[in-house]
């Protein structure tokens, strides 16, 4: 019996009422091993920091968690069920992979916290490989950008997308591009962490804005598609079968309203810390003045 098989079967037992729905999670044993993974390293990472005295700011871990909260939402929760049956859902688990678990994770800024926590030689280990060819083109935001805005396109204007929907093994490869083209952008627009590219504040939302533009022209194009583009949606019992097509209109819709509402969310934030980190320069160079002009009443007297 071949995976296709597999997953009509468990679509045949897939609850239509929504108090059903919340009965059937994802527990596939590779994700919740991964996902253990993560949130057990970083926790033990702040355990240590808290022994070793190391500062570390508080809000860091809380942000962490939020965006590992959104993994498991996304990769475990019933969400993941209803992805195969549901275009709609498959766009918003796509959305928490992309617009909302990487900046949060890149916010708790698990990079600062290893070189802060690991041993001499694993720290060092670790900047070497940020200085690496391979992280420097990765930290370049100009890659970054053409891998956030290239996946989604790629994914959905190939066949990987309905082949991911029939097959273990792709539909995990996809999740894992989604979320390291994700990761890969999100690293120097938040500047948590050290990356081989400091982006400045400019170049930071000039990268948000014009992502806009391009997931608006892949929402619109699958809303405008007069089929259903994927064959595996479309070739599903009723009630998902039939609908198809408007669920896949309604996906569009969200993709676009809640991919630029977030890119419009994370261009304020941007915006706030470019204003605290000019008026901070400011004080500071205002407190050197007045301490200058001090020093020199009290010379002069």
């Amino acid at each position: 019996m071949g995976w296709h098989d597999v997953t009509m079967m468990a679509v045949a037992t897939v609850p239509v009422d929504g108090w059903g729905a919340l009965g059937r999670w994802a527990l596939d044993p590779g994700t919740v091993a991964i996902l253990f993974g993560v949130g057990s390293a970083y926790l033990a990472g702040c355990v240590r920091a808290r022994r070793l005295g190391r500062s570390f700011p508080a809000r860091r871990p809380i942000v962490f968690a939020t965006g590992w909260a959104a993994l498991v939402l996304a990769l475990v929760s019933p969400i993941d069920v209803y992805a195969d049956v549901s275009f709609t859902v498959h766009m918003l688990q796509h959305l928490l992979l992309t617009f909302v678990a990487p900046p949060l994770l890149a916010l708790g800024a698990p990079i600062s916290l290893a070189l802060a926590t690991l041993p001499t030689r694993g720290a060092r280990s670790l900047a070497g490989v940020l200085r690496s060819r391979g992280a420097v083109v990765l930290g370049n935001p100009i890659v970054g950008w053409a891998l956030f805005v290239g996946v989604p396109i790629a994914v959905h204007a190939s066949r990987l997308f309905d082949v991911a929907l029939t097959s273990s093994g792709w539909h995990a490869f996809e999740h894992a591009a989604w979320v390291g083209a994700a990761l890969v952008y999100w690293w120097p627009i938040v500047g948590a962490d050290p990356s081989p590219h400091p982006v400045g504040y400019g170049a930071r939302l000039l990268s948000l804005l014009l992502a806009m533009p391009a997931m608006s022209f892949l929402a619109l194009a699958i809303y405008t598609a007069d089929a259903p583009l994927y064959r595996t949606y479309a070739s599903l019992p009723a009630p998902w079968g039939p609908q198809a097509l408007a669920d896949q209109r309604n996906a569009a819709v969200l993709m676009w309203v809640a991919g630029n509402l977030a890119l419009v969310v994370a261009m304020l934030l941007v915006a706030a810390s470019w204003k605290r980190h000019d008026d901070e320069a400011q004080r500071r160079l205002e407190s050197r003045e007045d301490a200058a002009m001090a020093a020199a009443g009290t010379a002069s007297s």
